[in-house]
């Protein structure tokens, strides 16, 4: 672990229990590093609100005044402030770019963009709420707005959507009161009564919606099993209150569950950051009580996922000084490799050679759930089957001998994006995808 990232996770800790943070005492450069670390975590604003009078990061100032004196001018090449939504590989540029002539200013305008974003959804959000419930439909309110009202200062814990769930039957009906209240379907050819999966945004808003008949794919092979684990969660529904609004929301355990079922599909897919680390434990942590964690731990199971939910438990307890569960912390497991992939995720490992590694990843739970050698995720992300591509390439639908065109078209394809996004390979793809099939077997996921 770097000084940075190990200043990272004392910052955080400090910031998540309201304590006086221990100076890191960081060069301005490892401060620099730190703070787009936490950008990409989506945790900088609870990370600089913590250590904004620290003696060391006050030096990035210090130093970026000097530097203006001497040329009169500051090295500021982003367009703009505003939050983005990308992740990047860790040691790389985020947020607003500061170089090392910007101001700690600049961080801190971009911390305000980002708390203002979110002061608007928030507010945007919970009049969407009365304006659904006004018509008639109730949603189910997840992840998000439940997990922002855990932290000491809800609104320095950003997200970029709020997810909803609702009954198969209404998808129609909460797909028309959208639209009625202004809201764009982001595919204006979705199905609302047969798609599980509908997304929405509000026009020169940040209000992004996404609305689930199922918390899961129920059409993948690796994740479809999920639903199975939630069966009536719609019928044992609890009540929360954000604000002054009183939303509907799965109950403590179910909850629970999804949070740590979703991040391991994020796990399997191309990561998570520790952002959905702190959101796991401090909603344990806040719902304790009412958690039936026999239940939570025996759906882990079902799925193989037990191991590293302890994991996850493993890293909030060791680091963030928040409670684990006793029979989640009596696992066997070494969090050190689940740690390390972690911190160099980004909030959902959305880089582009993770993003590709993925293939192997989800091929190699496939083959290993089919009794195959986990090796068959490799050529799954260079070969894949036709029934995969055929969105792509709606050529296989019919013609599906054409599947070796269809490959070389993609191989094309990377080629341009590998042009686009510079340093990202099929070998940094490959070595990834090796690495993490390896962290799979580490936490018993495969074989």
């Amino acid at each position: 672990m770097t000084k940075p990232e190990a200043a990272l996770l004392s910052l955080l800790r400090a910031a998540l229990h309201e304590e006086k943070p221990v100076d890191p005492e960081l060069t301005v450069g490892e401060w620099e590093t730190l703070l787009r670390l936490a950008d990409v975590h989506k945790l900088l604003p609870l990370v600089l609100d913590s250590s904004c009078k620290l003696s060391s990061l006050l030096a990035i100032k210090r130093g970026c005044e000097k530097q203006l004196s001497s040329d009169g001018s500051a090295a500021y090449s982003r367009k703009d402030d505003a939050d983005s939504h990308d992740d990047v590989p860790r040691g790389t540029s985020a947020g607003p770019g500061p170089g090392s002539n910007d101001c700690l200013t600049k961080w801190k305008n971009h911390v305000l963009a980002q708390v203002g974003r979110q002061a608007i959804q928030e507010n945007e959000f919970l009049n969407l709420i009365l304006e659904l419930r006004a018509r008639g439909l109730e949603p189910l309110v997840l992840k998000g707005p439940i997990c922002r009202a855990l932290y000491p200062k809800p609104l320095l814990r950003p997200s970029v959507d709020d997810d909803l769930l609702i009954p198969d039957a209404q998808g129609p009906a909460f797909h028309a009161a959208l639209l009625e209240l202004g809201l764009t379907a982001d595919d204006p050819g979705a199905d609302p009564e047969n798609g599980w999966e509908l997304s929405y945004h509000m026009p020169g808003s940040p209000l992004y919606i996404e609305l689930h008949k199922r918390l899961f794919d129920p059409e993948s092979e690796v994740f479809g099993a999920c639903n199975k684990l939630f069966s009536g969660a719609l019928d044992r529904t609890v009540s929360v209150r954000i604000q002054d609004v009183s939303l509907r929301t799965l109950a403590p355990t179910d909850h629970l569950l999804f949070l740590l079922l979703h991040a391991f599909k994020h796990f399997l897919h191309s990561g998570f950051g520790l952002r959905i680390v702190s959101d796991i434990c401090l909603f344990t942590d806040r719902f304790w009580d009412r958690i039936d964690f026999t239940a939570v731990l025996e759906g882990c199971a079902r799925l193989r996922a037990d191991r590293f939910a302890a994991a996850v438990y493993r890293i909030g307890k060791k680091y963030l000084n928040l409670r684990a569960p006793a029979l989640f912390d009596g696992i066997e497991t070494d969090e050190t490799a689940l740690l390390e992939d972690v911190l160099a995720s980004g909030l959902h490992g959305t880089q582009i050679d993770r993003l590709h590694s993925a293939n192997i990843t989800l091929g190699a739970v496939r083959d290993s759930k089919q009794g195959r050698s986990a090796s068959g995720g490799l050529r799954y992300t260079l070969f894949p089957p036709a029934k995969e591509l055929t969105g792509v390439y709606p050529f296989l639908d019919n013609r599906p001998w054409l599947l070796p065109v269809a490959w070389l078209r993609r191989v094309g394809g990377y080629a341009k994006r590998r042009k686009r996004y510079g340093s990202q390979s099929p070998t940094a793809t490959l070595r990834i995808g090796k690495e993490r099939i390896r962290l799979l077997q580490t936490y018993g996921v495969i074989d």
